[in-house]
């Protein structure tokens, strides 16, 4: 008998050892699927103006300076986010060398570690295999998911850390877990070296919301264990003490007052300061599985079981406090994607199993996202679009024509369709549009002509990145109309050499070289509004704006 029982156990533990080895193939194999689905054409991309090259630039002149504590821009220090994102583009370029491929690829590697994240975290919360691959696969072809990871910007890194903070908080309250408990501390201080202040203070307010909604107070104990906390402060002391002891209160002043309370009580951008503007931005992003995704939420109202309660605070929690944030940006809303897209993969299961109605709210979302991607091509002219035009044909036919035929395919229809225009857009027009946004090509032609250069209203550091040279910018004393109304404290945000008119006047009288001033596209009619517009004469065109020559005297 003890033999035997010995076999069995044997047998047991051997049958154990292949399944976790099977699970970790299948972990790894998920994530090198969304790592080349991310990192496909991400090379084609330049560099754009105005966030993109000011994140690229910042971590060149850090590999280049060899001071990989402070970030600094045009040689000065600047603390307009935290370390994080230099440090993963530092190392990028370290490995890769200055190039457009190595500055995009922490967005890439984030954003397929963080589809790997959610399945794993679905999966041992649910058990349940089918909504944590459904997941996997729906945040990889969320529309904002999939422009993000390939994004030079924060949030992806973000909701990398974003995740295990708020799903190990939830496993460490609903299990009494220390472990999970830790790790969710752990992974909300590198979200505070990532973003600042907001990755740990969001996630907290929304757990508690969380804890409170679920009529159990006495579970909001267990979000304060001192191993975590002590495990949050190891983590973001060695940086933000040591930028106090370099720097003093200017990083304070700075980082927390310019960059962190302005943001929050004064809008950076008035024009997009509305309530409803992420209730506008949340569907778009979700698609092509918006309408699934909210009628899961609708279908499961009744539940209100502890993980729809969590999801539903996750979610609408981080629509509500960043609608209450003064300063609105598109890619705010970005961690709210991941509890929405969880309830769509709730929804997949409906699909599979053939109910109509979310058949029906699957096929519209695509509908609407290959509509918008079909606009964007007959106003991209640059680019061949018919393999474009024939995924999109196959998913009119395989979608609508053999509806009943594909009854149990629709959910891959979907995903394949989708991944399919997303690769077309990406190796056809996508790197014409940010050409249009990017110095890429304007440098050659502003440095072809030998002399001074300055630039109308913007800070294209991507010229700086490009050329190496250090791009200023020309602040009219007019006021012009593309000047916002916004509090005068914002013009600090960038360290970027200014000149004002005056200004430029004088140098342009003192130097021996020709004075050459780019205008971008967008600012060509404030340009042309200008009372010195006629002192300046055309020189050369590009796909982003003209260069000009200064010719007046001005006297």
């Amino acid at each position: 008998m003890s033999t035997k029982r010995q076999k069995r156990e044997r047998k047991q533990a051997q049958l154990a050892k292949e399944n976790e080895r099977s699970t970790l193939i299948s972990f790894i194999s998920f994530f090198i699927i969304a790592f080349l689905f991310f990192l496909w054409g991400s090379w084609l991309l330049p560099i754009t103006d105005p966030v993109e090259s000011n994140y690229a630039l910042t971590a060149r002149e850090m590999v280049e300076s060899g001071d990989w504590m402070s970030p600094q821009i045009y040689g000065v220090y600047w603390y307009d986010k935290p370390i994080m994102v230099y440090w993963l583009l530092s190392l990028a370029y370290s490995a890769l060398g200055f190039t457009d491929l190595a500055a995009r690829l922490p967005a890439v590697l984030t954003g397929a570690l963080s589809v790997t994240l959610l399945i794993w975290y679905l999966r041992r919360t649910l058990k349940d295999n089918v909504v944590s691959i459904w997941a996997g696969v729906m945040l990889a072809t969320s529309l904002e998911c999939w422009v993000i990871s390939h994004a030079i910007i924060t949030d992806s890194i973000l909701l990398l850390f974003n995740i295990p903070t708020m799903f190990s908080a939830y496993i460490g309250i609903t299990e009494n877990s220390k472990k999970h408990l830790v790790i969710a501390y752990a992974a909300a201080g590198l979200a505070c070296l990532t973003k600042g202040p907001v990755g740990l203070v969001l996630p907290g307010l929304l757990l508690v919301i969380w804890c409170l909604s679920m009529k159990e107070p006495k579970t909001i104990l267990r979000l304060f264990p001192w191993q975590g906390l002590l495990a949050f402060f190891a983590i973001v002391l060695p940086w933000y003490g040591g930028m106090y002891a370099i720097h003093g209160s200017d990083f304070i002043n700075e980082f927390l007052g310019l960059h962190n309370v302005l943001r929050a009580t004064s809008s950076e951008h008035p024009e997009d300061n509305h309530w409803y503007y992420y209730l506008i931005l949340l569907p778009a992003s979700l698609l092509p599985w918006a309408f699934v995704s909210f009628y899961e939420m609708k279908m499961r109202w009744k539940e209100k079981g502890a993980f729809y309660l969590f999801l539903m605070v996750w979610c609408w929690g981080t629509i509500l406090f960043y609608t209450l944030m003064a300063t609105k940006y598109v890619t705010y809303s970005y961690i709210s994607v991941v509890p929405a897209i969880t309830f769509a993969a709730f929804g997949a299961l409906r699909i599979r199993m053939g109910e109509k109605l979310p058949s029906i709210l699957g096929g519209l979302g695509l509908l609407i996202l290959m509509t918008a991607l079909l606009v964007g091509t007959f106003r991209l002219k640059e680019g061949n679009w018919l393999v474009f035009y024939a995924v999109l044909a196959y998913g009119l036919f395989a979608y609508l024509i053999r509806w009943k035929a594909n009854q149990y395919k629709r959910l891959t229809i979907i995903s394949a369709v989708t991944a399919s225009a997303f690769l077309c857009c990406i190796s056809e027009g996508l790197p014409h549009f940010m050409m249009t946004r990017s110095a890429f090509e304007i440098d050659s032609a502003i440095q072809e002509e030998k002399g001074k250069h300055y630039f109308f209203l913007t800070y294209p550091a991507s010229y700086s990145y490009y050329t190496g040279d250090i791009a200023t910018r020309l602040l009219p004393d007019e006021p012009l109309l593309n000047q916002e109304k916004r509090d005068a404290r914002w013009d600090k945000k960038s360290p970027i050499p200014t000149v004002n008119e005056e200004q430029f006047i004088e140098s342009a009288k003192a130097s021996d070289r020709p004075s050459y001033l780019y205008v971008a596209n967008g600012k060509a009619k404030f340009f042309d509004a200008w009372s010195l517009a006629p002192h300046f004469e055309k020189v050369e065109s590009t796909k982003a704006g003209t260069v000009y020559r200064f010719v007046g005297t001005c006297d």
